[in-house]
């Protein structure tokens, strides 16, 4: 029996092993020289902002008795994990690195003494049953997936008395080290966020043999944490996330306290993670009745908008929470004073004094919420919404700086998709709340309504808003503060659910268009060839050069898009280099690149930071490293929300806040591009589980009001506020709609609703036949312009055959979508290759788009 656990983690990582190689030994590599490794400065540099993105985003969770900074620099180190950190995530988040900083190396900078026998055990231990990082870009993405989520502790039973004993003489502090990875393809069970039995009894020795103990948490999701509270002697903890390639540092600088923390809590920290109203609808949900060889899946996203401080803060007992969203504390205190609100016709402002009383320079984080008026029966409404925040610079003692938060009216108006089918200010009083978290709440104003408003077209666009995803709603029952659900069993799915005709009815082809005019293919001018590096100088060329490219030419160039975009040397047309993130910039090569960037420690660590200047700063340095190693387009960042504690790629997200994760991404996206890298921001829409979203697409089923005010919210805030060149289309299904060919998703709300001008790429797939699940055509259709499919050059026959049978079928319709993805596209290059006419942002968001 006791050998059930290391066979199925071996079958686990088997199974990752071999569905990765199956999916990625295809991998298309350009025929690019290599531009050479990272200068020096530029690692110089990206590793001081990868260091201070650690620094600002360790959130101090409890320092009883100020524990910390240490006053004595001698410790005693427990846990496995303190031998191997997990630095990132499985996946195309993953961190490669030979030499990382690890936690022992942390201490030893910092000037801090540990116990080495303690050290030689769990370092030898951490040997034996965690995967080392080689440097190797597919052997360092595949080892978290094979390590898994939890790493086996040592059993405290090897700890002798008398090595216990040694232990107590050294020093009267201990430090405990618990950790937790994540991945794509693997979502997290609950109890892989809970204590295992080993974990329990290293912490209840450790516990009851020294009076001072600190608990680090290694993780990039937030794990149940009650048992801190279970220990007198566990005096401190802290959230350090993974800190990737050299972010450890900070940790031994916040134990001694060289770096104050300023982190604050993206999510919320419930006592158990079951309370989270998403979790009786996370996991594994199967069709039944689909007449299809292949499995289907589905997830329903009941809860509505109450996700993580919105369910808790509306209708959850406060005890159920134990850190609170936008909780953390600092070694210095703060004082706020002379706080002010102004307001004007459209904008609402608030100004605070914020000044550090303390003995020790530090930053403080200024959070802006508002509780709108709630109308029994009327649109859904969230007691707290955060709608703002700031962060100080970093303060001296007695020092002050003035903070102001100023944002739209229209920002505290909800979305109804029952009746208006539009945004909705209800009349009324808001009151606007200044805060340290959702709960530490110092101020509050009240802001009157005195008429209803209803905004029924985009502020930036002026383009209609109406619903387009109504047949995504299903037939499901959405939690409601008109009917408190008083057990959550109620909204929680069938195991498995007879398929509804929408499933069975998926994928089908666009009717045949009728009107307009086919265009030219593969038109030879008598004039000559037309260069596309013509068409940047004049574009008044556009259609002459895009009528010369050839059928097969334009479904090549869009179809056969897996970290790369390819050439027509005929036409002038460069290929470029396209790889993964948010870890790092990788070069050439797919998952089996051979030079990477710096990798940075995850994306929740840099959301606990709430400094939007910092994320735009490492938006940058990504800029600047990927021009080094020749990266062209960036398959970064990603915003998917963190909907439930167990979603395997949290560490890749930002938050369970549609704002802070808008914010961050936003700031990235400024910053990649200001060094003309296109970003790719990712997974548009609905991908908050990694279970099954590959199993033909997993069938996502939400209200629109939760899509927009949530789920679409991040890319919204990056398209508008960041002007993105890119996004990724997410694997998974809205409804029944597969989302990287969901016209109402890319075009009707993404381009003519928001604005955006750039380029849509698939996320990775493996479509064989051409047809169904993935279908190329009907990507084409949506304006998702590139497939990222790994399987291309081994089904390019049936791809082709697949896409021309599209345009003989409907040549005017496809015809067109196929000429407008491509100049999309040939943008896109022209833009990432800093071409005169498209090197800049604005060369592309200010022309009229195609039609």
């Amino acid at each position: 029996m006791k050998k059930k656990p290391v066979i199925k983690r071996f079958a686990k990582g088997a199974l990752a092993l071999i569905l990765v190689i199956s999916i990625f030994t295809s991998v298309s590599i350009p025929a690019l020289a290599w531009v050479g490794d990272i200068s020096p400065d530029i690692l110089e540099k990206a590793t001081g902002v990868a260091t201070q993105i650690e620094e600002e985003g360790i959130v101090l969770l409890k320092n009883d008795d100020d524990v910390l900074p240490l006053k004595n620099k001698k410790v005693n180190v427990f846990g496995a994990v303190s031998g191997a950190l997990f630095l990132g995530g499985g996946g195309s988040g993953s961190v490669v690195t030979k030499d990382p900083i690890d936690f022992y190396e942390a201490l030893d900078n910092a000037g801090i003494e540990y116990n080495k026998e303690l050290f030689r055990r769990y370092k030898a231990w951490a040997d034996l049953n965690a995967g080392k990082h080689t440097g190797n870009g597919f052997i360092d993405m595949l080892t978290p997936m094979i390590r898994g989520s939890v790493m086996k502790e040592l059993p405290i039973s090897t700890i002798t008395s008398r090595v216990m004993k040694r232990a107590q003489k050294f020093s009267d502090t201990a430090i405990i080290v618990i950790g937790r990875g994540g991945s794509e393809m693997n979502d997290l069970k609950v109890e892989d966020l809970q204590l295992n039995d080993a974990e329990v009894k290293m912490i209840e020795k450790v516990t009851s043999s020294f009076p001072n103990v600190i608990v680090i948490f290694n993780t990039g999701n937030v794990m149940e944490m009650g048992w801190l509270e279970d220990y007198p002697s566990i005096k401190a903890a802290a959230m350090v996330w993974a800190p990737g390639e050299v972010g450890a540092e900070a940790i031994g600088k916040m134990l001694t306290g060289k770096i104050n923390p300023s982190g604050r809590l993206n999510d919320t920290i419930a006592y158990n993670i079951a309370d989270h109203p998403s979790s009786n609808n996370f996991g594994e949900y199967k069709y039944t009745g689909t007449n299809c060889a292949d499995s289907r899946y589905f997830v329903n996203y009941s809860e509505g908008i109450y996700v993580g401080y919105r369910y808790f803060e509306t209708f959850a007992d406060k005890e159920m929470v134990q850190y609170p969203f936008g909780y953390g504390l600092s070694y210095t205190l703060f004082e706020w004073d002379n706080i002010k609100l102004e307001t004007n016709e459209n904008k609402i402002s608030v100004s605070i004094d914020v000044t550090n009383t303390g003995d020790r320079a530090g930053k403080d984080v200024v959070q802006l919420y508002y509780t709108p008026p709630y109308i029994d029966g009327g649109i859904e409404k969230s007691k707290m919404e955060l709608v703002g925040y700031a962060k100080t610079k970093l303060l001296e003692p007695q020092e002050t700086e003035t903070i102001t938060i100023t944002y739209d009216i229209r920002d505290m108006a909800s979305y109804d998709y029952l009746t208006e089918e539009a945004w909705v200010l209800d009349k009324g009083v808001y009151e606007i709340k200044v805060g340290k978290s959702v709960r530490d709440i110092l101020k509050t104003f009240e802001y009157n309504v005195n008429e209803r408003k209803v905004y029924r077209t985009d502020e930036k666009t002026g383009t209609e808003i109406k619903n387009r995803f109504s047949d995504a709603e299903g037939n499901l029952t959405y939690l409601s503060r008109t009917d408190i659900y008083e057990d959550w069993l109620v909204a929680q799915a069938q195991i498995d659910y007879i398929a509804p005709e929408s499933v069975l009815n998926s994928d089908a082809l666009p009717e045949v268009t009728t009107e307009g005019t086919i265009p030219n293919i593969g038109v030879k001018h008598e004039s000559g060839t037309i260069m596309l590096e013509e068409v940047a100088r004049d574009k008044t060329l556009w259609d002459d050069f895009l009528d010369q490219l050839t059928l097969n030419e334009m479904i090549n160039l869009l179809g056969d898009c897996a970290y790369q975009t390819g050439e027509i040397k005929r036409l002038g047309i460069p290929a470029t280099v396209d790889n993964d993130g948010p870890a790092s910039v990788k070069g050439a090569g797919g998952w089996f690149y051979q030079k990477a960037g710096i990798a940075y420690p995850c994306a929740t660590a840099l959301a606990c930071t709430w400094n939007d200047e910092l994320a735009e700063k490492y938006g940058e340095m990504c800029g600047e490293e990927a021009n080094h190693i020749g990266t062209n387009i960036w398959y970064s960042p990603a915003c998917n929300i963190h909907r439930n504690p167990c979603a395997g790629r949290n560490f890749e997200y930002f938050s369970e806040d549609p704002l802070v994760s808008g914010k961050m991404v936003a700031a990235i996206t400024r910053g990649a591009q200001s060094k003309n890298v296109v970003v790719t921001v990712k997974h548009f829409a609905l991908n908050e589980q990694e279970m099954h979203r590959m199993d033909n697409g997993l069938y996502t089923w939400s209200n629109e009001q939760a899509m927009r005010e949530l789920y679409f919210k991040p890319f919204e805030i990056a398209v508008k506020e960041a002007r993105a060149l890119g996004i990724m289309s997410a694997m998974n299904r809205i409804g029944a709609n597969w989302a990287g060919a969901n016209k109402a998703l890319l075009t009707d709300l993404l381009r003519e609703e928001w604005g955006f001008r750039g380029v849509v790429v698939s996320d990775i797939c493996y479509n064989l036949t051409g047809y169904g699940y993935a279908d190329p055509v009907i990507a084409v259709y949506a304006q998702n312009d590139m497939m990222l499919s790994q399987v291309w050059d081994i089904t390019i026959c049936v791809q082709q055959k697949s896409m021309t049978d599209a345009y003989n079928r409907d040549p005017i319709g496809f015809g067109n979508a196929l000429r407008r993805n491509t100049k999309n596209l040939l943008k896109i290059k022209m833009f990432a290759l800093g071409w005169d006419g498209y090197a800049k942002v604005s060369d592309i968001y200010d022309e009229t788009p195609t039609n």
